[in-house]
């Protein structure tokens, strides 16, 4: 098959979207098809003839953040002159939107995924007012597409809510060769970041910023860290939040900023417990490649997260209406009771060996297949 995928964030962005959008074009060019992707340019170079780069800009309040404005006169040709047999619209913002315009005016079957909840995202930015415009608009544009593939039944739970419709469950997989407790570099890591043998390492990955809800894990790690003088914490990732909980967690905390490939899995298996309080969650990536690394995950069982932890299982779900201090006293029930986090240490790494790449995107490409005969019926 001939697939053009748009994105609106790919690598060397770090974000659930790019490494899932980076497993999906790889599997499919591994069985053989051929992909165009349109993406933004990053200022890196790439080698991949079938990268359609598009002018981006970083957003004023959120500058790690690279869209696209809207001129795309460049690349609307280059999707007629590949003729996909289907478009694969991965995010929703202009570059979409005009490529979603041209599949219809042009025919060509459109099929759409739902990553984010941006909706969600305006209560944390003091413009909750838009959310009711982002939820008619999210609905505009999936039911003008042939199918809207999502991450969650929490997240399709949601967005039938919204009038979306033609919703299919695509949910994520971990690589769990790459993500697991033995990492050689575990040590190594530790050393570095000085921590002890005998600390209790929580570890946190991903956006620092206030939709991830990261404010509150650091007042919920906080307590937890000055009940017990060997906890430590361990954040990787960035964002606009990162100064301030730095110095709130001053002494007891370490940031690394954004790590990839190996050494983002030597520095989860560094960790001996994953700590996740985002309310926003389509699914949650992190907390499946932190289960795959061994670590029991406490987090608040919100959108796709509880779809993933299990109470006594793989982790602990709290309610999503707990408190700080309820997700610290959590926290420290792991802390102090190392056979049941041993137990549930075993848990999640089991349930993430269950989820592999290779069968979730073979259900998705059969699922192409399938859109693209009918269509032609």
């Amino acid at each position: 098959m001939k697939i053009t995928i748009v994105t609106e964030t790919y690598f060397p962005q770090v974000n659930g979207v790019s490494r899932t959008l980076g497993q999906l074009v790889k599997f499919l060019e591994d069985r053989g098809d051929q992909i165009q992707l349109i993406r933004p340019d990053y200022g890196e170079e790439s080698e991949c003839s079938n990268h359609v780069l598009v002018h981006a800009v970083p957003l004023p309040f959120y500058p790690e953040v690279r869209l696209p404005p809207p001129t795309f006169g460049e690349v609307l040709p280059v999707i007629d002159a590949f003729q996909p047999h289907l478009v694969h619209i991965a995010t929703e913002a202009v570059l979409g939107l005009a490529v979603l315009r041209h599949a219809l005016k042009r025919e060509i079957p459109v099929v759409s995924s739902f990553h984010t909840n941006f909706d969600r995202y305006c209560e944390h930015y003091q413009i909750a007012w838009a959310s009711w415009l982002i939820r008619r608009y999210l609905r505009w544009f999936h039911n003008s597409t042939l199918q809207t593939f999502v991450p969650s039944r929490a997240t399709i739970a949601e967005l039938e809510t919204y009038g979306i419709e033609r919703l299919a469950l695509w949910p994520r997989g971990v690589d769990a060769s790459l993500f697991h407790p033995d990492r050689p570099g575990r040590e190594r890591i530790r050393e570095k970041l000085n921590f002890d043998a005998n600390d209790i390492v929580i570890a946190y990955v991903g956006r620092i910023a206030a939709e991830k809800n990261t404010p509150f894990l650091a007042e919920a790690l906080a307590i937890a860290a000055n009940a017990r003088p060997d906890v430590r914490l361990l954040f990787v990732g960035d964002g606009p939040e990162r100064r301030g909980i730095e110095r709130k967690l001053d002494g007891c905390a370490r940031f690394v900023g954004y790590r990839s490939g190996e050494d983002l899995a030597d520095h989860y298996a560094a960790a001996d417990l994953f700590a996740f309080s985002s309310l926003t969650e389509t699914f949650g990536n992190v907390v499946i490649e932190a289960m795959a690394s061994g670590l029991p995950v406490v987090a608040l069982a919100a959108g796709g997260v509880a779809d993933s932890v299990q109470t006594d299982v793989n982790g602990i779900a709290l309610d999503p209406s707990a408190s700080p201090a309820e997700f610290a006293a959590a926290v420290l029930k792991l802390v102090d009771d190392r056979d049941t986090a041993e137990r549930l240490s075993q848990g999640a790494r089991r349930y993430a060996r269950s989820r592999t790449w290779e069968a979730i995107m073979a259900k998705l490409r059969d699922r192409y297949v399938e859109i693209v005969a009918e269509y032609k019926k």
